[in-house]
């Protein structure tokens, strides 16, 4: 049977020293830049916005932050479609202006949509929890630019192909309060290209990651995705981690090294057909 209802994961990849080198400003700081996300081609209906924010070293963060939807910029000669004009890296003030164009609908994650305040190292926001305090949710409807290519150019300039049957949308975020998502948790000793086993100290690592996050080192190295965290003893901890992303052989991990989220704000975005 046809399910009208789908839903679409939007994780924007953020350099660890770029979030090493300091809190976002409480207003108009990006937070990540236009991230593109695949739908069934023609019009969706935006039902709902989930936020997973995490934690700055352990501690939730519970800011307000700004999304803002556009569509492709399309090539008025060769109708080829491209990400919107960036509005800016990571922590400097958002230029909004060149991509304005594109942009086709807008919302704010208020510190009302985010559940409980006492949560350990990470937080959850959704769109649906403030219905009570304001009456409202959200009902935006967000059309692709809708050309035939079958990929697109993204930021970094790359081509991507695009899955038959789908289309290209975009999101940006821009932070309405100071963020900070550094981290102190720290390798303990050196692991081998080969290794899977990644000893940390400093902070317990269970306050500040989880199975299933993708993590890197402070030189924007990927280490790999986190398949379980052992229990600490004061702040060691063993984590497992899955180093094949990106194949091919990997660089040995240095003692002393810090190591961050890849991806610290998660979108799940529910859609209507």
């Amino acid at each position: 049977m046809y399910n009208k209802y789908f839903t679409v994961e939007v994780k924007p990849e953020i350099n660890a020293q770029l979030l090493n080198a300091a809190a976002l400003a409480s207003d108009d700081d990006v937070i990540f830049s236009w991230t593109p996300f695949e739908v069934p081609k023609g019009s969706s209906r935006l039902l709902n916005v989930t936020a997973r924010v995490a934690g700055n070293d352990g501690t939730a963060q519970h800011h307000p932050f700004q999304l803002i939807f556009a569509k492709s910029k399309v090539n008025v000669i060769n109708g080829a479609i491209s990400a919107p004009t960036s509005i800016g890296s990571y922590n400097t003030v958002a230029t909004f202006l060149p991509s304005v164009n594109e942009a086709i609908g807008s919302l704010k994650i208020e510190a009302i949509d985010y559940m409980c305040q006492s949560l350990v190292g990470a937080s959850l926001a959704s769109t649906g929890n403030s219905v009570a305090a304001n009456g409202s949710n959200i009902d935006m409807v967000l059309t692709p630019s809708g050309t035939d290519h079958d990929r697109y150019t993204n930021a970094a300039g790359t081509a991507v192909n695009i899955t038959p049957g789908y289309d290209i949308l975009w999101v940006a975020g821009i932070a309405c309060g100071a963020f900070n998502f550094a981290s102190t948790v720290t390798t303990d000793g050196t692991v081998t290209g080969t290794g899977t086993t990644v000893h940390t100290d400093t902070k317990d690592a269970n306050l500040v990651f989880a199975p299933g996050d993708l993590v890197q080192e402070l030189d924007n190295t990927i280490i790999g995705t986190i398949i379980s965290i052992g229990s600490a003893t004061g702040a060691d901890v063993d984590i497992e981690i899955d180093r094949t992303i990106g194949g091919g052989p990997k660089d040995a991990i240095a003692d002393g090294i810090k190591i961050y989220h890849r991806t610290p704000i998660q979108l799940v975005l529910s859609f209507e057909k």
